[in-house]
């Protein structure tokens, strides 16, 4: 289904939305309910009394039965024209004690006739129930000496007296016809609802953050790398590198490590780049995801932080050593002196340092491009965990001197366009993008969980994924160098 904002909507998507925003819905229904309470309790209540006659009209002199009730069926409609005429009603107010106006009978009163039945119905309807049964009374005792007068010249050239025979009436309710207090409550609630529902589909409808895998693909040009669930363990750094039973954090991380693999682009011992359009993605995330596959597959991997303006590293795993790769850059430590070790023999972290004062110029300086190539040297992996995109050109610097760069798109955090932004600042220095990283995904979207059926969304380009008891290398997929 295609929205009028040209977003495409699968089925389940309507439901999703419209669970998300239950708040609204439920304001609006209870905002319709009241409104309708409210119309309902400040309305004029109206009270009916109606009165049924049956017409009948002897023959004429010369007539038969069928001509009359023809000739009878012809004139029923100005039977019910009479009650409302000026003369008529004259006479209601005459002989009413009510102590209604003329204009206020005639407004009150209505008539219909049935020719098939000739039936002839009227109904008054009033605010007060003592008055309408009042003057529906008034018409029973006057309609016929009306109809007498009407139809004087015809009963003197010999046609009979047509009569109104009352056969229901006048009926008597205590309760009034309007307002209906259970309808309007009902159909304020529907309205409430509707609107409800309206207003949680338009938000979702005009929402253009990246949902999908499909949606990334689609919006960057880039292959899929892998796609990491929500996960208590990721909530902080050290329990990313904890050891842990399999799960899909580790199946999302293995499936990264295996990706970036088989990427042609990448060397023996390579550098690589964990950027996002903006700040708060999970770009740190998924640097020690990787960082911990990596280290567990054998490699000797060197993990830098390297978002010298908002360092969190050192603090939240709680490293002694508070120096890192500013005093490097600064000439005040040598690397050596700012590794920290983790639990893991084959995985070694550079936290940020101290906050520099010119954290552009150190990242573009001689010095980190010497620091880069000593890390190479000494290790088969060397991760960037790299500040966002948005709005400094810090990324970008580090991007160049890596050997190639992976993005990291939070689910229902970046728009199509910050990501295309993001894409060409990389084209412009002529770096190599790898692919996309999905993360933060709610696990209907994860890979290795049963996916919804196919009639209620599109499926995945790819095999359904079972975890496996014991953890086993994913099946490695090639795909082009990315785009340039």
């Amino acid at each position: 289904m295609v929205a009028a904002w040209g977003v495409r909507l699968e089925l389940s998507e309507y439901g999703r939305a419209i669970a998300r925003s239950w708040l609204i819905v439920l304001v609006c229904l209870l905002a319709g309910v009241g409104v309708a309470w409210g119309v309902t309790s400040t309305a004029t209540p109206v009270y009916q009394s109606a009165v049924k006659f049956y017409v009948v009209s002897p023959p004429a002199t010369g007539q038969s039965s069928l001509q009359s009730l023809e000739l009878s069926r012809g004139r029923i409609a100005s039977y019910a024209s009479l009650v409302k005429s000026d003369k008529f009603v004259e006479k209601l107010v005459s002989s009413s004690s009510t102590g209604l106006s003329a204009a206020d009978i005639a407004q009150s009163v209505s008539a219909s006739a049935d020719q098939d039945t000739m039936m002839l119905t009227v109904v008054v309807s009033m605010p007060d129930q003592a008055k309408a049964l009042g003057i529906a009374r008034e018409i029973v005792s006057g309609l016929n000496t009306a109809l007498a007068d009407v139809e004087a010249g015809r009963t003197q050239s010999g046609g009979g007296q047509t009569v109104l025979n009352v056969v229901a009436g006048p009926t008597d309710d205590t309760d009034p016809v309007s307002p209906r207090l259970s309808l309007n409550l009902g159909l304020g609630a529907l309205l409430g609802l509707g609107a409800g529902i309206a207003i949680a589909v338009a938000r979702r409808m005009a929402d253009h953050t990246l949902r999908t895998p499909e949606d990334v693909e689609a919006a960057s040009g880039l292959p899929l790398l892998a796609r990491v669930p929500v996960s208590a363990d990721a909530r902080k750094f050290s329990g990313i590198l904890d050891r842990r039973a399999a799960s899909l954090l580790d199946e999302a991380a293995r499936r990264l490590r295996t990706n970036v693999d088989h990427l042609p682009a990448l060397p023996a011992s390579g550098v690589v780049l964990i950027s996002s359009a903006r700040a708060g993605e999970g770009k740190t995330t998924v640097a020690l995801m990787l960082a911990r596959a990596w280290a567990d597959a054998g490699e000797k991997v060197l993990l830098v932080e390297t978002d010298l303006r908002r360092p969190r590293l050192a603090s939240e795993l709680k490293f002694g050593n508070t120096m890192g790769l500013t005093d490097v850059l600064a000439g005040r430590a040598g690397l050596n002196g700012v590794i920290q070790k983790t639990a893991s023999d084959r995985l070694h972290i550079v936290a940020a340092g101290s906050v520099p004062e010119n954290p552009t110029e150190l990242l573009a300086s001689r010095a980190m491009t010497a620091a880069l190539g000593e890390m190479r040297g000494s290790y088969s992996r060397v991760i960037l965990d790299a500040p966002a995109m948005q709005p400094f050109s810090d990324a970008a610097l580090l991007a160049v001197q890596a050997d190639f760069t992976v993005l990291v798109v939070r689910y229902r955090s970046v728009t199509r366009e910050l990501l295309g932004a993001s894409l060409r600042n990389l084209d412009l220095v002529k770096v190599t993008v790898a692919g996309a990283v999905l993360n933060a995904l709610p696990l209907r979207l994860s890979e290795g969980r049963k996916q919804p059926r196919a009639w209620l969304r599109r499926p995945i380009r790819r095999a359904k994924v079972t975890p496996p008891a014991v953890p086993a290398e994913p099946a490695p997929v090639k795909h082009s160098a990315g785009r340039r």
